[in-house]
């Protein structure tokens, strides 16, 4: 039975946190952005944990990550669409994941840190930094048009004829 109350284990960060922060940013002109996402969760404190530590208590630290992501849209900035129209629906992504690459630190109650809960074992991924390249096949600009202007023609009243 979980009761997260007395202290039972839920995931990697050990008990249920009572006190966590989740912020975001972001910003975007002329086809270009920026996205800043930071997570902190307090750290807990898992009580009967007898097969993992002989105490039967384990203290997970408090957690910090950010995460930063960069993009760009060639086909949203005038210069660029003008002379590759092929660039439209286009974006170029560059993101990094956990900045500063932090783990969750895990001690029992002489100070050490248990076989299954060592840091790359909770979080083996830690920083991540990635690119994407996206490119959505969109149609020319003139069947919009020509969609919007045979809209238009449809929707006008009709004159009674005689």
């Amino acid at each position: 039975m979980v009761d997260l109350l007395a202290g039972s284990p839920t995931g990697k960060t050990g008990g249920q946190p009572l006190n966590a922060i989740d912020g975001q940013m972001g910003f975007t002109k002329g086809g270009y952005g920026a996205r800043l996402n930071a997570t902190w969760t307090q750290g807990t404190t898992v009580v009967g944990a007898g097969g993992m530590s002989p105490s039967g208590v384990l203290t997970f630290s408090d957690l910090t990550t950010i995460n930063l992501r960069l993009f760009a849209n060639p086909g949203d900035i005038p210069e660029v669409a003008v002379k590759h129209p092929w660039l439209r629906g286009t974006q170029i992504r560059f993101e990094i994941n956990n900045i500063f690459d932090s783990k969750p630190k895990v001690r029992d109650a002489a100070g050490d840190v248990p076989l299954n809960y060592q840091s790359d074992l909770l979080d083996p991924l830690g920083r991540t930094i990635g690119i994407t390249i996206r490119k959505l096949f969109l149609p020319p600009p003139s069947y919009f048009r020509r969609q919007f202007e045979q809209r238009q023609q449809q929707q006008q009243p009709r004159s009674p004829t005689g």
